[in-house]
């Protein structure tokens, strides 16, 4: 491994890596486990993301995972020796025509209880899906501005939605519903009143993504005015043993 990197912070914590120009950040994918890193890439290429995914095989990682991308941006990673892992079914929704009003009353939070968003994920989300506090963490902060909404029923939040503007797109980063509370239309309630808020920043269209087996997400975002689009996004992988 070379010796020549700079690391800031501690694993499994978040870790920021560095090698000259060159940056990363790394986390455990979700809270189940420190075996799964999530690693993103914000400068470097091929030979530096091959570095940081050494360093985390130092650290007692199995398995790095890229962020979700269009394949147009895959070429590092895959030079770098990833293969493909996980894809994802792209909605999009233009923001100029009417939303519906929310059935539930929906409020920004703004403190975020992390810990009780991280629950409500972690129930409604299998393993392979679950981003975990530091991911919860990472949505809110992938974009310059962003909101928590939430519904909530005698100070118990039963779901949440996570939405971020930046350059006129917005962004449903997450959304997430406690299974006990399913059924509801609490998660229409979060769609709609995410894209209210996103219009109302001047957002011209919202962009999400879900896994191409949850039907049921797929139909309420239909039903909500979003339009699958062709191009998808894809999760790549590197194992230790690769």
């Amino acid at each position: 491994m070379r010796t020549d990197i700079r690391i800031k912070g501690a694993w499994p914590d978040v870790v920021q890596i560095r090698r000259g120009w060159a940056l990363a950040r790394a986390r455990p994918w979700n809270d189940t486990s420190t075996a799964v890193a999530a690693l993103r890439l914000e400068r470097g290429g091929d030979r530096f993301l091959a570095t940081c995914a050494e360093w985390l095989w130092s650290q007692g990682v199995d398995r790095v995972l890229s962020p979700a991308m269009p394949d147009t941006q895959t070429g590092a990673w895959r030079r770098a020796g990833f293969r493909d892992h996980l894809e994802l079914v792209m909605f999009e929704r233009d923001l100029r025509h009417r939303v519906g009003d929310p059935s539930h009353p929906v409020i920004e939070l703004d403190d975020p209880p992390m810990e009780a968003l991280a629950e409500i994920d972690t129930q409604a989300f299998d393993s392979t899906w679950q981003v975990g506090l530091l991911g919860l963490v990472d949505a809110i902060d992938a974009t310059p501005l962003a909101v928590v909404l939430a519904v909530v029923d005698a100070h118990r939040i039963l779901g949440f939605s996570i939405v971020g503007e930046m350059a006129g797109i917005a962004y449903l980063q997450r959304l997430a519903v406690s299974p006990d509370h399913g059924g509801r239309g609490i998660g229409r309630s979060l769609v709609r009143a995410s894209t209210r808020w996103a219009g109302s920043r001047g957002a011209r269209s919202m962009l999400l993504n879900t896994q191409p087996e949850n039907e049921a997400a797929a139909a309420l975002y239909a039903d909500e005015g979003f339009v699958a689009l062709a191009r998808t996004l894809r999760v790549l992988t590197l194992g230790r043993d690769s």
